[in-house]
């Protein structure tokens, strides 16, 4: 189609004054992506549009950003932080109902992953829409050289991570000892130390530096599996774009601008 393979402005005369606005129509449908994260505040929004960007590669619209930039907007990714509330139903009704991915965030809260899922399955049979488990904190993981020696060593002693966090802070206040740990508990929480750990302990290629690390941290936090859910909803995101379009040259019409051309291809389809 020609708006997929930029050719738009090639459909009419080099000398139509419709060249500019199929131009500027066939970059806006060309436009990458462009995902708002939308939520209740505290849920972690944030975050989750950090997590987007980075293991996704998508233009994301966090909380607070530019309302022309929100205008853009061609998916929604409502995220909630457990059981939908009454503001979560109030936020899915105010969005287009076929361009909305629900997730679970901060599953790293909960008390396993299992748990977590078990909750997105409610939250599914609740809201009627598929619900996603992930943990944006752990697909923000960027642990350096001296964080994954310091877990890397926990690991070969076999510690645990104790079910209560604040245990885990051992050494005096203000020692390299607990800062480290502070850290560690601020980058990964209790749920990401603990899986790091076992991840370290199964001797994968996790445990070959803080990139991989990294790298399998990610891969468990949910968030690269959310791809399909985006990609299922593609075809709904084009259709959108191709109105955009029409709405174009229909306003191109009423203006006189080549009305003729104008009408021929709303008549044929600009696809």
């Amino acid at each position: 189609m020609a708006a997929e393979q930029g050719g738009l402005a090639g459909l009419v005369e080099p000398s139509s004054p419709l060249v500019p606005i199929l131009s500027a129509a066939g970059r806006r449908f060309l436009r990458p992506l462009h995902v708002q994260v939308v939520g209740r505040p505290g849920v972690g929004r944030d975050t989750m549009a950090r997590a987007l960007r980075e293991r996704l590669a998508l233009t994301v619209i966090g909380p607070g950003e530019d309302a022309r930039a929100a205008a853009d907007a061609d998916l929604w990714l409502l995220l909630l932080a457990g059981p939908p509330r009454r503001a979560d139903h109030e936020l899915l009704r105010a969005l287009p109902a076929d361009r909305v991915v629900v997730v679970l965030g901060k599953a790293d809260t909960h008390p396993d992953w299992d748990s977590a899922v078990e909750v997105a399955s409610r939250a599914s049979t609740a809201l009627g829409l598929p619900v996603y488990a992930v943990s944006q904190l752990l697909a923000c993981a960027d642990l350096d050289a001296a964080e994954f020696a310091a877990l890397a060593q926990f690991a070969a002693e076999q510690v645990e991570m104790p079910s209560m966090a604040g245990r885990f802070l051992v050494g005096a206040p203000g020692s390299d000892e607990r800062l480290l740990r502070q850290g560690l508990l601020r980058r990964l929480d209790a749920f990401g130390i603990d899986t790091a750990l076992r991840l370290l302990a199964e001797g994968s290629e996790a445990a070959t530096d803080a990139a991989a690390l990294n790298r399998a941290l990610h891969a468990v936090s949910g968030v690269p599996q959310l791809t399909a859910a985006f990609a299922d909803h593609v075809g709904r995101v084009r259709f959108w774009r191709e109105v955009e379009i029409r709405a174009e040259l229909e306003r191109a019409a009423a203006a006189g601008h080549d009305r003729e051309s104008a009408e021929r291809l709303l008549a044929g389809g600009v696809g």
